[in-house]
């Protein structure tokens, strides 16, 4: 009986080791798959809608970050009340993640407000306008505004040693009404 019971216990660990095992391997979903699940589409069709909702033109900057980027995915947010919006705009890269540059616009009227603390440093635009450049942790972050729009450049500070945080006003000074 103690030969029988050792046999098959020595048989079932043999099939056990030497038995494939075919684990199905998740594959991450594309980037604007993910993307598209929080209201991303493409940029043409996210400005279209802001246009539209807004009922006037929006000006994107001319001048874009000196790193590479793979993707630019864009959505309107809806912030709450009537005429609450907002457009997100990213541009990423799928194999760099630090390679990460937003442009967020809202109306004047419902612009962020900025608390006087979280206030680095106050730049003169070309426009002649004034921007902001904000505290916010893991960013380096540029607020200004337009007659009716109010812009939030933010770039991740992983990359400062390829990008330098006064390259965000050069492309504020990019954007020009249409």
């Amino acid at each position: 009986m103690k030969k029988y019971v050792m046999a098959l216990l020595c048989l079932t660990c043999m099939l056990v080791v030497h038995t494939p095992i075919h684990a199905q391997v998740d594959q991450p979903k594309p980037l604007e798959e993910f993307y598209a699940e929080y209201g991303y589409k493409s940029l043409e069709e996210a400005v279209k809608e802001f246009e539209q909702q807004m009922k006037r033109g929006v000006a994107l900057p001319k001048k874009l970050p000196s790193l590479a980027f793979t993707h630019v995915l864009a959505r309107v947010n809806r912030l709450g009340g009537n005429g609450n919006v907002e457009l997100n705009v990213e541009y990423l890269n799928e194999h760099v993640p630090e390679n990460h540059f937003n442009v967020d616009i809202r109306p004047a009227e419902n612009k962020q407000l900025i608390h006087e603390k979280r206030i680095i440093e106050q730049v003169r635009l070309e426009s002649g306008g004034k921007g902001k450049f904000v505290k916010v942790p893991g960013f380096h972050v540029f607020i200004f505004e337009t007659e009716e729009l109010q812009y939030r450049l933010s770039m991740d500070q992983r990359v400062t040693d390829q990008f330098l945080p006064d390259e965000l006003v050069e492309i504020a000074n990019s954007i020009k009404s249409e």
